[in-house]
């Protein structure tokens, strides 16, 4: 049995012909050429998507940066309407005011003092 499976081995293990083996390297080289290219061709698109993705994260920052830039200027707006209004009525009613202001201080007062 042992001399059977030796012989068979023998038998197989011939050299293969010239012709195969320049066959084999020159399917190996076209190989080895078609993983380059995919390489390559991974290389640039990843390079790609990073670039598009980078100008679409930079599209929405300025998109995000005009949006508070606008609401900046809107709550500025207001601030100073507010401010105005506030200005008016302490001009049209003084004592009004006075009598606000006192009241809000004593509360204001009244709650530090109870800590």
């Amino acid at each position: 049995m042992a001399t059977t499976k030796a012989a068979e081995t023998a038998r197989n293990s011939k050299p293969a012909p010239q012709g195969d083996t320049a066959e084999i390297q020159a399917q190996l080289e076209a190989v080895r050429a078609d993983v380059a290219e995919l390489t390559r061709a991974l290389a640039s698109y990843g390079k790609a998507q990073k670039d598009g993705m980078t100008e679409a994260a930079r599209a929405r920052a300025e998109a995000l940066k005009g949006d508070a830039e606008a609401g900046l200027a809107e709550a500025e707006a207001r601030a100073r309407e507010a401010y105005q209004r506030t200005e008016t009525a302490v001009r049209d009613n003084p004592g009004t005011a006075m009598a606000l202001a006192g009241g809000v201080g004593f509360l204001a007062g009244l709650f530090m003092a109870r800590r």
